[in-house]
């Protein structure tokens, strides 16, 4: 969301047990703080004014790579918001795993004005959202297309999902070259987007939430077909198994009720899987599901962490997600705050901390 206004394999029983019955509870609890300092880390160029989405990918070695959504960039020495370009996605390479010792390096396309990183096509924009980069090979970003639709609350719409590919990250982010990977929306909502993904033996998996109720299912290619930008046939999870697109009969199956248009999925130490995300619109919480496996059973969200930013006026806290590559203690977590009121980002008093991400950490357990 951005500035907005308004394997293993489990019977079809099991996936039934997971949408309906007895609710299943989280295999851990836990509890979080606030890290502010830690935020600095986001204000090293002094260009770049704020931005949200703070998805990340882990490039390897001590660099990884956040993408950003609508991002404030400044036009003018002043480096105020009011003298600054507005642009749909930015990126940054992170260097050092711990944000209070570690090196930001942005990214946009800086002609005549500044531009968006992956730039819009046809006038819909994209939102970047997550992927993986293959040990010592290409680096592979999905994107959610989004469209203005003025009849909508929030003025826009999502428009499905696509890919690109980055053959060689190695270098500053400014010099990649993005090239498209072979890929279509999925079959049964064309307006489906990618809210998070997670590779798991030779697959990467994500989870596609529907355009309306953010139904979470699930979609994988081998990693075999990532590695050649090939995302034309995937699989998708099904009360029966995993099963070739071109074999659907029906709808895939939910995995998670609401598994929210922005999330993380990743492994713990315990050998859960979790699944982080937002909770609730406006006013939020940091919530956890865990499962034994990606295709479930998943547990209800449990709330760990009630973001400070929620009790302000007019509050809009959303974007909850993990990074567990980062050090820093804990499982570090980021989110981003915005306001209901258009003006507020334009604040003197506020626009170095409102519109930014901020940093959390929790501590989880088992129960």
């Amino acid at each position: 969301m951005s500035i907005k206004f308004l394997s293993v394999m489990l019977t079809s029983t099991a996936v039934a047990a997971s949408t309906c019955g007895a609710p299943n509870p989280p295999s851990l609890t836990g509890s979080g703080q606030r890290w502010a300092e830690a935020d600095a880390v986001f204000h090293q160029d002094p260009r770049w004014l704020g931005g949200d989405l703070a998805s990340t990918i882990d490039l390897g070695g001590d660099r990884t790579l956040w993408l950003f959504g609508d991002s404030f960039i400044a036009t003018s020495p002043a480096h105020v918001r009011t003298e600054s370009a507005f642009i749909r996605n930015s990126a940054a390479v992170m260097t050092g795993r711990d944000p209070l010792t570690a090196t930001m390096q942005f990214a946009w396309h800086d002609g005549a004005s500044p531009s968006s990183l992956l730039p819009e096509e046809d006038g819909d924009w994209f939102w970047p959202a997550d992927g993986v980069r293959l040990s010592g090979g290409p680096l592979v970003v999905f994107l959610n297309r989004q469209r203005g639709a003025p009849g909508d609350s929030l003025g826009f719409a999502s428009a499905g999902f696509r890919a690109v590919i980055v053959q060689d990250p190695s270098g500053p982010p400014g010099g990649w070259h993005f090239a498209p990977v072979t890929s279509h929306d999925a079959p049964y909502d064309p307006a489906a987007s990618i809210a998070c993904t997670a590779t798991d033996a030779d697959h990467l998996v994500a989870l596609v939430t529907d355009g309306e109720a953010h139904h979470g299912r699930l979609a994988r290619w081998t990693l075999a077909a990532v590695a050649v930008a090939d995302l034309s046939q995937p699989e998708w999870w099904t009360e029966s198994g995993w099963r070739a697109e071109a074999a659907l009969t029906a709808s895939p199956a939910i995995v998670i009720d609401d598994g929210a248009t922005e999330c993380s999925l990743h492994r713990d130490p315990s050998g859960s899987w979790v699944h982080v995300a937002s909770a609730g619109f406006g006013a939020t919480t940091i919530a956890i599901r865990t499962a034994p496996a990606l295709e479930g059973p998943w547990s209800d969200p449990l709330d760990v962490f009630t973001p400070p930013e929620s009790s302000a006026p007019n509050s809009f806290v959303y974007a909850g997600k993990a990074h567990p590559m980062l050090a820093g203690g804990g499982l570090v977590v980021t989110y981003a705050d915005n306001s209901f009121t258009p003006g507020d980002l334009f604040d003197p008093q506020r626009e170095g901390t409102l519109y930014w991400p901020h940093f959390a950490r929790l501590t989880l357990m088992a129960r």
